[in-house]
């Protein structure tokens, strides 16, 4: 879903956002209105010094007023700062949870259409991006109140200085809306460029071997030199034209001022305007600074919607409120308990039954009217080509994929939502490829479960104990990045213990035992079929696991072409005669 934000739904979403903590906010926007505003006091005690300059008494006690508006104005600032960093790190913690959150829990609860480097560049980027859009709410507000108030006192002065010092303002005005609508689009191009060069970077790292081996050095940097190129073209428009808006701002400042110098000193000369009436414009000529608050407005507007944009893009089938609701981020106190999965009684796996299942992605590719039976205690076993679908029917399964079609029931009952469903304790599954964490061999096992006997169990099903024996912190070895420390054999056993460990009824694999010699492999589905009341379904084209199936089911081009036992596929299908020849012994 491509979310084109418009102006007035970046500043709803930006609203809501601020509102996490309204009290907090409210008191922000207090201080820095006391912040921008307090020079309005100051001007007036400049104006009241100059004019007794002549006079006998007063003078002191006007210094000291200056003093104390001046120290006033330093307690306000630090108590602005103070408060407003602590609402400036729980909105962008909002933010990044909503996001991480819906990732892991949403629909379809895979990043987009990103890599991961370049997700984390949205998560810290990003979201800072949009939380200064509510940061310069404050300041706006803040010079606002203080150029009305101070445009009607100047004007009172000397109405014709005020008038000529707010043309530069006029201008300015003019001028951003131009500069801005570039802004937002070199913004989006330049974030987009950033995000590929850091999931590159990302990518390489995990993947210098593979790099090596096959001599690429060269030419990944030289595709890394490309991005960077692009990267920095990119990020050079973006800043020229952010200064550039900056730029005008900034001038018109400085025109105001020039003029307002100008005048004053004219009219001083001729007596038309008082020593301290000049000391209250130069106080006040601030008011010339508030186009620049409203150009950075308007451009912080345009790239907050590119921001959000690029949030909710990442993640499948989120909303931009979505990124901004309010969630408890746990920021003070103690950190909540992870919640164990809990048994519920009658919940136990019968029958798991797949009724013509229909899961097609844009290109074609996928599974098309597939249907299944798992009784408790059965052994199925999905094989065929490359590019057959099997990874993709047991995703479909699970949920880990949308379904365009068909029926998924556990013991009878529909199951409408299986990615929430379909999990521990119910259900365990471990991808083709397993995701392992740069973390202890421990942790990658129990993912937050708090240890019990189960684990020792579960270490001794997946044929770890040899391996753990030989490692000189055992369950506290940390595997690297992926587990590069480990061998292809043991990740995916220490994946196979992750499954065991949680007690489901339901075992997924996905080609689980390629990576293993043949000795291993069998002693690992010994002690997983010694697990009593074990349900698994199995993709696999090993003629180990396929002697051991209850069920064959043979894919061809996303489609069921024969399903039945080892020796009635063998007879019934070609293909699985070719794949069983083309399958060494073992």
């Amino acid at each position: 879903m491509n979310h084109d934000l418009r102006g007035r739904e970046v500043i709803r979403m930006a609203w809501r956002l601020a509102m996490f903590q309204p009290r907090l906010y409210a008191a922000s926007m207090a201080l820095w209105i006391g912040v921008h505003s307090l020079p309005l006091l100051t001007g007036l005690v400049t104006r009241a010094y100059f004019n007794r300059l002549g006079a006998r008494g007063g003078v002191g006690l006007i210094l000291a007023a200056l003093l104390v508006s001046e120290l006033v104005r330093l307690v306000v600032f630090y108590g602005a700062i103070v408060v407003w960093i602590g609402n400036w790190v729980q909105l962008m913690a909002v933010m990044r949870t909503n996001v991480l959150a819906w990732t892991m829990n949403g629909e379809g609860p895979s990043a987009r259409g990103t890599t991961a480097g370049g997700a984390v560049n949205r998560y810290r980027d990003d979201a800072e991006e949009f939380v200064w859009l509510i940061d310069t709410w404050l300041d706006v507000a803040g010079t606002g109140l203080f150029s009305a108030i101070g445009v009607l006192v100047l004007i009172r002065v000397d109405p014709l200085i005020t008038l000529v010092a707010l043309v530069p303002v006029l201008l300015s005005t003019a001028i951003t809306p131009v500069l801005t609508s570039r802004i937002k689009r070199y913004r989006r191009e330049s974030r987009d460029a950033t995000a590929r060069v850091t999931g590159f970077v990302g990518e390489l790292f995990n993947s210098v071997q593979a790099m090596k081996v096959a001599g690429a050095e060269h030419r990944v940097i030289g595709h890394l030199r490309v991005l960077g190129a692009v990267r920095r073209d990119t990020a050079v428009r973006d800043r020229l034209f952010t200064e550039l808006l900056n730029s005008v701002n900034m001038n018109t400042f400085n025109i105001g001022i020039g003029l307002v110098m100008v005048l004053g000193a004219a009219r001083l000369r001729s007596g038309e305007l008082g020593v301290g009436d000049f000391a209250l414009f130069t106080s006040y000529l601030n008011v010339a600074f508030f186009p620049r608050w409203l150009g950075w407005l308007y451009a912080r507007r345009r790239t907050a919607g590119v921001s959000l944009e690029r949030l909710t893009a990442t993640i499948v089938g989120a909303r931009p409120d979505d990124v901004v609701a309010h969630r408890d981020i746990h920021l003070r106190g103690e950190l909540p308990s992870v919640p164990q999965p809990v048994r519920r009684s009658g919940d136990a796996l019968e029958v798991l039954e797949v009724r013509a299942l229909t899961a097609r992605f844009a290109n074609g590719a996928g599974v098309s009217d597939v249907s299944l039976v798992l009784p408790r205690g059965s052994f199925t076993v999905v094989t065929g080509r490359v590019g057959a679908g099997k990874s993709t029917l047991v995703r479909a399964v699970l949920g880990l994929i949308p379904r365009q079609g068909g029926t998924i029931t556990w013991n009878g009952e529909a199951v409408d939502d299986p990615a929430h469903f379909l999990v521990p304790p119910r259900v365990a599954y471990t991808a083709q490829v397993p995701r392992l964490f740069s973390e202890s061999v421990r942790d990658n096992v129990l993912l937050g479960l708090d240890p019990s006997d189960r684990l020792d169990v579960a270490l001794h099903r997946a044929v770890l104990g040899p391996d753990l024996s030989a490692m000189d912190q055992g369950l506290d070895t940390m595997i690297g990045p992926r587990g590069v420390r480990l061998s292809g054999g043991q990740v995916q056993r220490v994946a196979a213990a992750r499954m065991l460990v949680r007690g489901t009824d339901l075992l997924v694999f996905d080609d689980l035992s390629s990576a293993l010699d043949v000795e291993t492999e069998a002693e690992l589905w010994e002690r997983v079929f010694a697990t009593a009341g074990a349900t698994c379904l199995v993709v696999s084209h090993r003629r180990s696991v396929l002697r051991r199936a209850d069920t064959v089911i043979v894919l061809a081009d996303g489609r069921v072409e024969a399903s039945g036992s080892l020796d009635e596929v063998l007879t019934t299908s070609e293909q699985m005669a070719r794949l069983w020849a083309a399958v060494p012994q073992g």
